[in-house]
C-alpha cells in the first residue's frame, strides 16, 4: 500500500536539511535514476547512526550484501553522528530522521511502515520502527529486480549488472494488516536466523499477534474436578467458567500478568484446544451447522465479560482476545461482547479445498455469515486461517485462488492482522506462501502482475509449462465436489487423468530448462513433490485393491527414498513433520498390517466389499434392541461406501456418533482348523464387531482418531462354506476436524498360516 509524500530528512546540518528540502519536489519530479555502483565501483556509502541497533546494522548488511552479489562491489558503510562523505550517501534508520519524518504517520502509524526518498544526493530508508526500516531496505531491493521466491539461496533471483542504480522517487508503503504471519516460518529481525526466518523477515511478516489456547490459570481436575466440565460422568479438560471460582482464579492470574506488563494490549484467553464442553447454564442451545454441537459461544462471550469487567476498572485499554474455532465459532445470540473483545477468527472445520466465492462450496461461503455475525455486533477481528490441507502428508495441492479471493476480503471487512498455519512443502506450496506473504502486506496489489513475475523470473525459459502445471492443479481443486479436506479425497481430484496432465507440463518444463541451470533445479522441487504425490496415490490405490504388497514396495519407497530426500532440502520441499508424521499416521498401520496378513503362508480368505449397508444410530440405542442379531431386519438400511468414500461425501457431513455396518462374507471350508481373524483396515473412531450373533473379541486396536486397523478373533464364530453375517458398530466421538467416521479402510476375513 503506497502513496507519495513530500518532506525532507536524512540530516547532518540545519542548513543541509534546509536545503534538500527546497531540492526534494524538482529532484522527485525529473524521476532520474541515483547511481550506487557504477562499472562495478561502488559510487555510495551507508551510513547509520553512532548508536546503530543491530535491526539497523542488518539492514545496512542486507543493501550492502545484495548489491556486492548483484554488482561485485562492496558499498562502505559508517556509523558516525556527523560525516563528511563525497558522492550519494543512503541513510539508514535514525540516520535519515529528522523533525519532518513523523509527517508520514498521516497514512498510518504502523510501526512496519517506512518511507523511501531517493535524491540526486542521497537515498533514506527509515521506517517507524526498526522493522519499518528493514522493510524499506528489502522494498528498495525488489525495485532493483532482487526477489526471494523461497527460502534459502535457490529461491533468490539477484539480478547481475556492474551499474546499479535506483530510481529517484518519495514513496511511504503502510501494511494492509497490522499483523502479517505464516505460522512455522519464523519472523524476526535478529541476525542469527535460519533461511526460512531471513525469508520471513525479506517478506514483511512481522507485527501484531493475538489468541491462544486457554485460560492462563491453574487447577488440577484430579483434585479438583467441580472446576472442570463433565461429560459421560468424568471430568473433561474444559474449565467450568460458570464457576466463580473459575473467574476469581483466571483475573488473579491476568492481574498479575499485567503488573508486570502493563502494555499488554490484548489478553490472549479461550478455552483449552479440542472439545469436551459438556453442557452449562449459560449455553443458549444454538446449533452448529457444521459439526451438529451445541454452539458454546455465549458461554465463553458472558465469561470474557466479567473477566474485562473486572480487570478494565484498573487497565481501561486492555482487550481479550481468543479463537474464535470449532464450537465457538458462531457469534453470540444472548451475550452482547464488551467491545475490546477480539474474535480471531480459525475456521478449522470448514472445507479447505475451496475458496470463499466457490459457488459449489456453501460451506466455505458460510465465512462469510460468520464475519458478518460478528460485525454486526460492532467488533473488529483478526483472521487465523490455514493455508494445507488437513491430515494430508503434503499430496500436491496449491492455494492460489483461495488466497487472492479471500485475504482482500477479510481487508474489506476490516480484519486487522492475519496469522496462517501452514506446514511449509515448498514443491508445491511455493507460489501459495509467496502470494500470501504479498498480498498481507499489499490487499490491493496486482495479483496476475504478480503471478507473472514470479514464473517469469522463478522458473525462466520454463515458466510456461510450470505456470500450465500449476493451473492445472488449481482447476482440479476449485472444480472438485469434495469438501471435507482430508487426504482420502485426494484420488477422487488427482485422477489419473490429471497426473497424467501434470506430467506432460513437469516433462516440457524439464525439456525448457537447461541442464544443471538454476531453473532445472527449480523445476525439480516440484518434481519431486510430484512423485510423492505418485506414490502416495499408488500406495492407496494397493490398499483399496487389497494388494497389501505392492502398498508396503510404494511406502517404502515413500518413506525410505523420497522423503528423506525432500526433507533434506533447503528449503523442505515436503514438510519435516507432517511427511513423515502424517504417512506413519495415517497409512504406515494400515499398510503394513495389511501386508503382514497377505505374506508368510497367511491368506485373504474373504474381502469385505467397498459398500455395506448401514444403519445410523445417532442415540446409541441400537445395540439394546438387537441391531447385531443375524435375523435382524436391514429394510431401513442404506448402502454406504466404506474406503472409496468418506462419510461426509455421502451425506453425514461432520456427524459425530454411531454408526452400523452390515455385510455378508463366506469362508471356504478349507480354512478349517486355523484361526480365523476379522481385520478392519481403518476406523474412525472405535468399532465392536459380531458374526454371526457373536460378538467377537478384540485382538488388536488401532490408535484414534483416524485411519487405525482394528482386528478381531472370529475363529469360534464363522461358519464355513456359508455367508457369515458380519455387523461392526463404530462410535465416532472424537474431534478429528477430517468429515470422516465409521470404516475408513478396506476389511477382510484372513487365515493364520497353518
Amino acid at each position: 500500500m503506497r502513496d507519495i509524500v513530500n518532506i525532507a530528512s536524512c540530516g547532518q546540518t540545519t542548513g543541509w536539511l534546509a536545503a534538500l528540502s527546497v531540492m526534494l519536489l524538482a529532484s522527485v519530479a525529473a524521476a532520474a535514476d541515483t547511481v550506487l555502483v557504477k562499472d562495478g565501483q561502488p559510487r555510495a556509502t551507508i551510513v547509520l547512526p553512532a548508536d546503530a541497533t543491530e535491526t539497523e546494522k542488518l539492514a545496512a548488511d542486507e543493501l550492502a550484501s545484495h548489491v556486492e552479489k548483484m554488482s561485485g562491489a562492496r558499498l562502505p558503510a559508517i556509523q558516525a553522528k556527523d560525516y563528511d562523505i563525497k558522492g550519494t550517501i543512503i541513510c539508514i534508520g535514525r540516520a535519515a530522521q529528522s523533525e519532518e519524518l513523523a509527517k508520514f504517520r498521516a497514512g498510518g502509524g504502523d510501526p512496519a511502515s517506512f518511507r523511501i526518498i531517493v535524491t540526486n544526493e542521497s537515498v533514506q530508508l527509515a521506517g517507524l520502527s526498526d522493522d519499518g526500516t528493514l522493510f524499506a531496505v528489502y522494498a528498495l531491493l525488489e525495485q532493483l529486480g532482487v526477489r526471494w521466491f523461497c527460502p534459502g539461496e535457490l529461491g533468490a533471483v539477484i539480478p547481475e549488472t556492474k551499474t546499479v542504480a535506483v530510481k529517484q522517487q518519495d514513496t511511504v508503503e503502510h501494511p494492509g494488516f497490522s499483523g502479517r504471519h505464516l505460522q512455522a516460518i519464523a519472523a524476526g529481525a535478529k541476525p542469527q536466523q535460519d533461511t526460512a526466518s531471513a525469508w520471513a523477515r525479506r517478506m514483511r511478516l512481522a507485527g501484531f499477534d493475538a489468541g491462544a489456547h486457554g485460560l492462563g490459570a491453574k487447577a488440577d481436575r484430579t483434585k479438583e474436578p467441580e472446576l472442570f466440565m463433565e461429560e459421560n460422568g468424568r471430568a473433561t479438560h474444559q474449565m467450568k467458567v460458570s464457576n466463580p471460582e473459575v473467574l476469581r482464579r483466571v483475573v488473579e492470574t491476568w492481574r498479575a500478568t499485567l503488573a508486570k506488563n502493563p502494555k499488554l494490549t490484548y489478553l490472549p484467553i479461550g478455552p483449552e484446544d479440542g472439545a469436551g464442553f459438556g453442557s452449562d447454564p449459560w449455553d443458549t442451545g444454538d446449533m452448529d451447522p457444521l459439526n451438529g454441537k451445541v454452539s458454546v459461544t455465549d458461554r465463553y462471550v458472558k465469561f470474557f465479560n466479567l473477566v474485562l469487567a473486572d480487570i478494565q476498572k484498573d487497565y481501561p485499554d486492555v482487550g481479550l482476545s481468543f479463537y474464535c474455532y470449532a464450537q465457538y465459532m458462531r457469534p453470540p445470540t444472548r451475550e452482547k461482547p464488551n467491545p475490546k473483545i477480539l474474535p480471531v477468527l480459525a475456521p478449522i472445520d470448514v472445507c479447505r479445498f475451496h475458496a470463499i466465492d466457490n459457488p459449489i462450496c456453501c460451506e466455505r461461503q458460510y465465512i462469510k455469515q460468520i464475519v458478518d455475525g460478528w460485525k454486526a455486533l460492532g467488533l473488529k477481528m483478526m483472521y487465523r486461517g490455514y493455508l494445507f490441507n488437513l491430515a494430508d502428508q503434503g499430496l500436491p495441492f496449491t492455494m492460489i485462488r483461495q488466497i487472492r479471493a479471500e485475504y482482500p476480503y477479510y481487508h474489506e471487512q476490516g480484519m486487522i492482522a492475519c496469522r496462517v498455519e501452514c506446514i511449509p512443502a515448498w514443491s508445491y506450496h511455493g507460489p501459495s506462501l509467496y502470494l500470501a506473504a504479498k498480498i498481507m502486506w499489499d490487499p490491493k496489489l496486482d495479483v496476475k502482475a504478480l503471478l507473472d513475475d514470479y514464473f517469469t523470473k522463478f522458473y525462466g525459459p520454463a515458466a510456461a509449462p510450470m505456470r500450465a502445471h500449476f493451473e492445472r492443479l488449481e482447476d482440479a481443486y476449485e472444480h472438485a465436489d469434495y469438501h471435507t479436506g482430508n487426504v482420502f479425497d485426494i484420488p477422487h481430484i488427482l485422477t489419473p487423468e490429471v497426473m497424467a496432465e501434470l506430467e506432460k507440463s513437469l516433462k516440457e518444463a524439464e525439456r525448457l530448462a537447461p541442464e544443471g541451470s538454476v531453473y532445472a533445479r527449480r523445476v525439480n522441487m516440484t518434481r519431486q513433490g510430484y512423485e510423492f504425490g505418485r506414490a502416495n496415490l499408488a500406495m492407496m490405490a494397493a490398499v483399496n485393491a487389497f494388494d497389501f504388497v505392492e502398498a508396503k514396495k510404494q511406502l517404502d519407497l515413500i518413506q525410505g527414498e523420497i522423503i528423506p530426500k525432500a526433507v533434506a532440502h533447503d528449503p523442505p520441499l515436503l514438510n519435516p513433520r507432517a511427511a513423515p508424521g502424517y504417512t506413519k499416521r495415517f497409512w504406515a498401520g494400515t499398510v503394513e498390517s495389511g501386508c503382514e496378513r497377505v505374506t508368510n503362508g497367511n491368506e485373504i480368505v474373504a474381502r469385505l466389499p467397498d459398500e455395506w449397508l448401514t444403519m445410523i444410530d445417532p442415540w446409541d440405542g441400537c445395540e439394546a434392541i438387537g441391531l447385531w442379531k443375524p435375523e435382524a431386519g436391514v429394510g431401513s438400511w442404506r448402502p454406504l461406501k466404506t474406503y472409496s468414500q468418506s462419510w461426509s461425501n455421502q451425506g453425514f457431513r461432520y456427524y459425530k456418533g454411531e454408526m452400523w455396518y452390515r455385510t455378508t462374507a463366506e469362508v471356504p471350508g478349507k480354512y478349517k482348523g486355523r484361526k480365523i481373524r476379522l481385520w478392519l483396515g481403518g476406523v474412525d473412531d472405535t468399532p465392536k464387531a459380531w458374526m454371526n450373533g457373536r460378538e467377537l473379541p478384540v485382538l488388536a486396536k488401532g490408535a484414534a482418531p483416524t485411519g487405525r486397523p482394528w482386528e478381531f478373533d472370529a475363529t469360534d464364530a464363522v461358519a464355513f462354506d456359508k455367508a457369515n453375517v458380519v455387523v461392526v458398530k463404530v462410535s465416532n466421538r472424537r474431534v478429528d476436524e477430517l468429515g470422516t467416521g465409521g470404516l475408513t479402510g478396506p476389511a477382510m476375513l484372513w487365515a493364520e498360516k497353518p
